[in-house]
């Protein structure tokens, strides 16, 4: 993995302004020695370079100067510490680059779907944020198992039967991570029949397979709040550094939701009072029909 380094104070143009976490060091410690930011994010190091020089995990190596910015294109974990005194005084630390997954999944389904006809699923979720999306995965006959991979956000098969399904698909970036999963139940209907439906909904009559959606998230301390498309339950859990460090859950509600989130042990522990920590939030809603759709979303929790 390589670094840009930005020359200090450097602008970056762009749509959306990158974040910059600052990172000190001296008395051979590097504070803080571990973080989490997203790509496209800075981080800067201010210390004295000559007598500490920074060495990362590819080997290069800054030796002269003050302060220096380095900018993180892609996900990953990046590695580095001090050439003189990283056996003598564990002067090292790390930057953890998050793998940033659509802020929604979901797919539609050709309409009025009938036994013995060809039936289309189509992604029609967010793009990945930091990436691409390479392929997606389709679990097209309900029993679990994602048993087709498609090159495109699109998949197609034929029902011999009238029968109601539930689809399951995911997609899976260019960093090899999976995103959240969308299902919706589908109906077929008889071949002959007479079947009505919304187009991309899969719906036959009256049958609601529509997900319920999330707008507006926002995460305020340790409350959640964001509004839904539809009544709705809902859960919300927080993930760093690989643990879930918050979750909390709402009962079915439609329009404006507040959710608060409890901190786990692992959470208490990585999180003090008055401290900042980037994490990944999951939130899955789901209606009285069972039907259910998940979003997730980087965003920067504080404890007070």
């Amino acid at each position: 993995m390589s670094l840009l380094m930005l020359g200090v104070g450097l602008a970056l143009a762009g749509p959306a302004v990158a974040a910059d976490q600052p990172i000190a060091f001296m008395n051979y410690v590097y504070t803080p020695r571990t973080v989490s930011i997203n790509a496209g994010d800075t981080a800067t190091f201010s210390g004295s370079f000559a007598n500490h020089p920074l060495v990362w995990s590819d080997g290069s190596v800054t030796s002269t100067g003050t302060s220096k910015t380095f900018t993180f294109a892609h996900p990953g974990t990046y590695a580095y510490y001090c050439q003189f005194h990283v056996n003598s005084n564990d002067m090292r630390g790390s930057i953890t680059v998050v793998d940033q997954h659509p802020a929604s999944v979901s797919f539609g389904v050709s309409p009025s779907p009938k036994a013995g006809q060809p039936v289309t699923f189509t992604y029609t979720g967010s793009a990945d944020p930091d990436g691409t999306l390479t392929s997606w995965k389709w679990d097209l006959d309900g029993d679990g198992v994602f048993e087709t991979t498609t090159p495109t956000g699109a998949a197609t098969t034929t029902y011999p039967t009238a029968r109601t399904v539930t689809v399951r698909m995911y997609a899976v970036d260019d960093s090899g991570e999976p995103s959240a999963t969308a299902e919706q139940a589908v109906t077929i209907a008889a071949a002959g029949s007479s079947a009505s439906g919304t187009p991309g909904s899969g719906s036959s009559g009256s049958s609601d397979t529509t997900a319920p959606k999330a707008t507006l998230v926002k995460l305020s301390g340790l409350k959640l709040t964001f509004r839904a498309s539809e009544k709705a339950s809902a859960t919300a859990t927080l993930r760093a550094r690989g643990k879930t460090i918050a979750k909390g859950s709402a009962k079915a509600k439609s329009g404006a939701i507040s959710l608060r989130l409890h901190l786990t042990s692992a959470g208490r522990s990585m999180l003090a009072r008055g401290h900042k920590l980037k994490a990944t939030l999951t939130l899955t809603l789901r209606d009285a029909s069972g039907n259910r759709r998940s979003l997730k979303k980087t965003l920067t929790v504080r404890r007070a």
